[in-house]
């Protein structure tokens, strides 16, 4: 559990919304001050939205895992070059899937994903739970790495569709959401606001739960958030039991 001692609990992270997965600009320090706000509609409680039925199958998508997976890495539908791919790995059948945004820039040419000094720190997060790569189901939302690190609305549309249908066919039971746009995209909430609580996300199949955390790029930016990541994988333990 080295990985998070040196963290405090005393800065706040903020990141706005916006374009799908554009990366996030690094959250700023502040004070904690009373802020008047407009007035706006209470944040429901958990299930997020228990009214609402679960979505459909996604129809032209091949229904297995194994076969999404060779479509996710062939299709001419994706708009990506085959060499920019990098596949999910690991065991679909822990009942853990941990989805984040994109590959890292050096996740294509090492074949997986969070490859990197972002990778060295997940590794560390994981054996502070007692678990390793093989013990989960690691995916990106986005196939492979996009120029430049940034893919526009259409893309992002159509990866969030991709990576609804992922999570519905490997079927967890918990699903661990790193960084922005993985909560944003199942739980309608950024991830500092999402934080700190399990949501019960609908699927084909039924409802599995989801906790947000900070992905390991930003907690390399900002150590100082470790402490807090650390609170997120002990709720999730504790949903996993």
């Amino acid at each position: 559990m080295g990985w998070w001692e040196d963290a405090g609990f005393d800065v706040l992270v903020d990141e706005a919304p916006r374009d799908w997965l554009a990366r996030a600009e690094p959250p700023v320090a502040r004070p904690v001050v009373a802020v008047p706000q407009p007035a706006a509609a209470p944040v429901p409680a958990v299930p997020i939205r228990p009214e609402a039925p679960a979505p459909a199958a996604e129809p032209g998508l091949p229904d297995t895992l194994a076969g999404f997976q060779s479509w996710l890495a062939t299709s001419d539908a994706i708009s990506m070059p085959l060499s920019a791919r990098v596949a999910a790995s690991g065991d679909p059948a822990s009942g853990l899937m941990v989805l984040i945004d994109l590959p890292e820039a050096e996740d294509p040419a090492s074949g997986r994903l969070l490859s990197g000094a972002a990778g060295e720190l997940f590794d560390k997060m994981l054996a502070a739970m007692g678990r390793d790569r093989q013990s989960l189901y690691l995916s990106a939302m986005a196939p492979g790495r996009p120029t430049g690190g940034f893919v526009d609305r259409a893309q992002g549309a159509l990866f969030a569709r991709l990576a609804r249908h992922h999570v519905a066919l490997a079927k967890p039971r918990a699903l661990l959401l790193m960084g922005e746009q993985p909560s944003r995209i199942f739980l309608d909430l950024g991830f500092v606001e999402a934080r700190g609580r399990v949501h019960d996300v609908s699927l084909p199949g039924g409802a599995v739960g989801a906790v947000a955390t900070f992905h390991p790029r930003t907690l390399l930016q900002h150590p100082q958030q470790k402490r807090r990541a650390w609170e997120d994988l002990q709720l999730l333990m504790k949903h996993l039991g």
